[in-house]
């Protein structure tokens, strides 16, 4: 009797053991796909502040890929609150009461995240975001994801009927899906994600059959006299079963990489791209109130100056939107020959008005001849003014010089300034999504930086040991054009 009560007793902490282990690990993938929830409604919002009513395009070409590389999202939806406005969806005909819950949640939500049920849907939660996030919002965009999908797994173990799943609202007293037993041995933690810390929990329904084999419970003596080899053999038998969830699980990991990269890249480069719709629109404010006052003076030969650099910022907002319509396809534009000098002219020419109101200075010091890489002209200009905007922003009475030379077969352009430096946390992660030493920034501008520079062949860094805070572009020189 005593021998079979430690040997019961064992199986009962291997089998305990084990759904710990299962469900720690199920825990950590829910908690992950959780997380990307936020980065998409960052996203999205975005696209959809930059674009407005007129570019529902936009925002449902990349809910559309979101929704197909994430099926567990089932359908996003932006709903005004004025109800004379369109609402959009990427799941038509939905009933009036979501779209109502969605309102309200959106207007109860002070910045954070709001997450609901959908009584309409079972095993869906709503996940809702103001837009734009501040008390001037006039839409609540909303994603439709479902519970059941967020805490599945290809694990058998989870297919045996003795084990059971349950994911419940933050408070614990609704389930969303699932049903686990309060008598049986179980997990309970919230998911790692504060916009949605979602109950999630395990139990195990352990029978005697569990505890005590027949095969190893044939006679006293047997096991007695067999306990060490049967000792030996669970051991191994834990051992193959960590080696081969440790595999599994790097193994489902790269999977779920290699689904998300493409998207992740995706809603990076958007969100990043709406960033910069920014520039383009303070300039053309900026020029139009030139106009407005050089028109009361009766200039029109200034007037006719201003309103072309107007045209000429329109034009480049509009090549921004279509560019973030192009990323969200399969192919991109081919690249051209194209002037690394006209890029950094371009940039002075943007900010120089801006900064001389500001104490600021930027200067250039180009190379001797003309310097040409394969790219997209726009792109260029874009990773040069993201630099150039964050050395201006460093500090007062900044000084900034834009210097290119060559080196090899690659142009070197150099953005320097005379701000404190980047801090010494953030440099190993600098050029990472949302990683900013701004206040108020994003996040999004070196994360973007990186991204087009890639696609150009390049390499963007931060030189170290340098007397002024120094971003380095490297990009191949054209094969299509040579200088002259």
């Amino acid at each position: 009797m005593l021998t079979l009560s430690g040997m019961a007793l064992f199986e009962r902490q291997s089998l305990v053991r084990e759904l710990t282990v299962k469900s720690a690990t199920l825990h950590r993938l829910a908690s992950q796909r959780a997380d990307q929830h936020d980065a998409h409604l960052t996203s999205l919002s975005a696209i959809f502040v930059a674009g407005g009513g007129e570019r529902q395009d936009l925002l449902l070409d990349v809910a559309a890929t979101i929704t197909r590389f994430y099926p567990r999202i089932t359908s996003v939806n932006v709903v005004p609150y004025d109800p004379s406005q369109p609402v959009i969806e990427t799941q038509p005909r939905q009933s009036a009461q979501p779209r109502e819950r969605i309102i309200e949640m959106a207007r109860r939500s002070t910045g954070a995240l709001e997450i609901g049920q959908v009584t309409e849907l079972p095993d869906h939660y709503l996940l809702v975001k103001r837009t734009p996030n501040s008390d001037a919002a006039q839409h609540g965009l909303a994603l439709i994801i479902d519970a059941r999908a967020l805490i599945a797994t290809e694990d058998p173990f989870w297919d045996a009927p003795s084990a059971s799943l349950r994911l419940s609202t933050p408070d614990g007293q609704t389930a969303l899906v699932g049903q686990v037993s309060p008598a049986e041995t179980g997990f309970s933690k919230p998911l790692g994600s504060v916009s949605q810390p979602l109950v999630f929990e395990t139990s195990l329904a352990i029978g005697l059959s569990d505890l005590l084999p027949v095969g190893k419970a044939v006679s006293v003596i047997a096991l007695v006299t067999t306990l060490f080899l049967l000792s030996a053999f669970g051991f191994k038998q834990r051992a193959r079963t960590k080696d081969a969830e440790n595999s599994a699980k790097l193994s489902a990991q790269e999977t779920r990489l290699a689904h998300a990269s493409r998207v992740n890249a995706m809603g990076e480069m958007a969100s990043g791209m709406a960033h910069e719709l920014a520039q383009p629109l303070t300039a053309i404010l900026s020029q139009a109130q030139a106009g407005k006052h050089l028109a009361r003076r009766g200039d029109v030969a200034r007037l006719g100056t201003v309103l072309d650099d107007t045209v000429s910022q329109a034009q480049r907002a509009a090549n921004i939107l279509d560019r973030l319509r192009r990323w969200s396809k399969p192919n991109r534009a081919p690249s051209e020959a194209c002037s690394v000098h006209e890029a950094a002219q371009s940039v002075q020419n943007l900010l120089t008005l801006e900064a001389k109101t500001n104490g600021d200075a930027i200067i250039l010091s180009l190379h001797d001849s003309p310097l040409f890489i394969d790219a997209d002209p726009v792109e260029l200009e874009q990773v040069v003014i993201n630099l150039v905007r964050n050395a201006l922003d460093a500090s007062d009475a900044a000084q900034v010089m834009i210097r290119t030379h060559v080196v090899g077969h690659s142009v070197i352009l150099d953005v320097s300034d005379t701000g404190p430096g980047v801090p010494e946390h953030l440099k190993p992660r600098i050029f990472e999504p949302f990683v900013t030493g701004k206040p108020d920034g994003t996040g999004l501008g070196l994360a973007l930086c990186q991204s087009l520079v890639d696609e150009m062949g390049g390499d963007i860094a931060l030189l170290d040991n340098t007397k002024q805070t120094t971003f380095r572009l490297s990009l191949p020189l054209s094969t299509k054009a040579v200088a002259p």
